[in-house]
Parts: C-alpha cells; sequence; structure tokens
C-alpha cells in the first residue's frame, strides 16, 4: 500500500469516517455534527480538511447524488501500521526493540496490557 501521510487534523475526520454508522457515506454536515460542539473548527476548515483528505486520495468523494457524500478509500489498520512504521523510523531509527523498551521504561503498561504484548511476543515464536 502506499504510505499516505495524514496530518493531526485529518486523523480527526478519518475517525469520523471510519467510525460512520454502519460504514455508510457521510454528507460535510453529517461530518460537523459527528465532530459536535467539541470542535472548534468552522464549516469552512473540515471542508478544507476533506478536500485536502480527497487530493490524497485517502477519502472517496461522490458527486453523484447532487449532495457529495465521503467515504474512507484507506483502512484504519493500514494507516495505524503506516503512521506506526513512520514513528519507528523517525524517533528510533527502525529499531522495534528501542521502540518497546522505551514502551516498558516508561511504566505506564498496566498488567493486563504487559501480558498481552508477552502473548503477542509468544505467539510470534510459534
Amino acid at each position: 500500500m502506499e504510505r499516505i501521510k495524514i496530518s493531526d487534523s485529518e486523523w480527526i475526520i478519518m475517525k469520523v469516517l471510519w467510525n460512520s454508522e454502519g460504514g455508510r457515506s457521510m454528507t460535510l454536515g453529517d461530518i460537523v455534527r459527528a465532530l459536535g460542539e467539541d470542535s472548534k473548527w468552522s464549516y469552512t476548515t473540515i471542508r478544507t480538511l476533506i478536500v485536502r483528505l480527497a487530493e490524497k486520495k485517502a477519502v472517496h468523494v461522490d458527486k453523484t447524488t447532487g449532495v457529495y457524500r465521503y467515504s474512507p478509500m484507506i483502512d484504519k489498520n493500514d494507516c495505524i501500521q503506516n503512521e506506526v512504521k513512520s514513528f519507528i523510523s523517525k524517533v528510533f531509527d527502525d529499531s522495534h526493540t528501542d521502540f518497546i523498551a522505551a514502551l516498558v521504561k516508561e511504566g505506564e503498561i498496566s498488567d493486563s496490557e504487559r501480558e498481552k504484548i508477552i502473548r503477542i511476543l509468544r505467539s510470534y515464536e510459534d
């Protein structure tokens, strides 16, 4: 998959689209309502972010219904993996070991999270 760089603001829009009810496409108004009153963005700002995402081919724009409808063109898990790879490359010089060590050393991993990580790592041994 081609890596698409998504800004922090664009991530917020993508999360709304990924979480749309039943995976349906959304109008700009739907997206604005989903962001709710907590969003400090204007209608124009949200529209600009969607246009950028469409230009990056992260969002599909359906222009056939009279009202534009937006839907994600990229999978959430693929985006997460790309972001993780980019972060590890940039911050840890591609060292997954250093990344995991930093997480563990921080000490903010709960016992259940640590056990889950150990199970995941052990599953790769099999």
